[in-house]
């Protein structure tokens, strides 16, 4: 009788095993990070895609906008191996007011993570 008991403890703990394992690997949440939410003219902001357990998400597309561009007109970035991200040369456009900003930077999920959006703007800060 032991023996049976044993066995269906068996099971169920490999059942629970591959619950925990399949949640680990599927339907995961991501964040969008960035290293500053102001970088000079011409510089670099580093971003960073991760999921819920803080690892890098690799060759992910992240679509924002950039200044002065109109709604619906997006600029996608790629992820590298470690789920960094660069936007090289960042511009300022003196002449588009309060749209002088990079924003609405979204990760739109896929079957493996859910989507995210980082809710903050980055704003350039023009030379001298």
């Amino acid at each position: 009788m032991e023996t049976k008991y044993l066995l269906i403890l068996v099971v169920i703990m490999i059942v629970c095993f591959g619950i925990f394992f399949y949640q680990m690997d599927h339907n995961l949440d991501t964040i969008i990070v960035f290293n500053s939410t102001e970088i000079p003219e011409n510089g670099t902001a580093v971003g960073y895609l991760m999921d819920s357990f803080g690892r890098g998400i690799p060759n992910k597309t992240i679509t924002f906008h950039k200044p002065g561009n109109k709604m619906g007109t997006l600029v996608t970035v790629t992820t590298d191996e470690n789920g960094t991200f660069f936007i090289k040369n960042l511009e300022y456009l003196p002449n588009v007011g309060k749209d002088n900003y990079y924003g609405n930077f979204t990760f739109a999920g896929d079957d493996k993570y859910k989507g995210s959006t980082f809710n903050q703007k980055l704003t350039v800060i023009p030379k001298g």
